[in-house]
């Protein structure tokens, strides 16, 4: 397994790295009321391996903060090198 994967309950995360400071969203859409909270540039965040979601012309994928998991759109994400 490589080292920036974690394995829990049969979900892979992949370690990914913000572009940007972005929003996190409860949903994969860009209403206000979505808006959980803000990530801010540089920070390491941990994205499901398998899954993705596009709506409103973007790939969003899932991410997880503090064990519950939320959305970003993945033009803001990297991979870590």
């Amino acid at each position: 397994m490589d080292t920036d994967e974690v394995k829990t309950e049969e979900i892979t995360y992949i370690s990914m790295i913000t572009m940007t400071r972005i929003n996190y969203r409860s949903d994969c859409n860009f209403k206000a009321g979505s808006i959980i909270g803000v990530l801010d540039d540089n920070i390491k965040i941990q994205v499901q391996k398998d899954f993705k979601c596009i709506a409103y012309g973007h790939i969003w994928y899932k991410v997880k903060i503090n064990r519950k998991h939320y959305f970003i759109v993945a033009d803001y994400l990297k991979p870590i090198n």
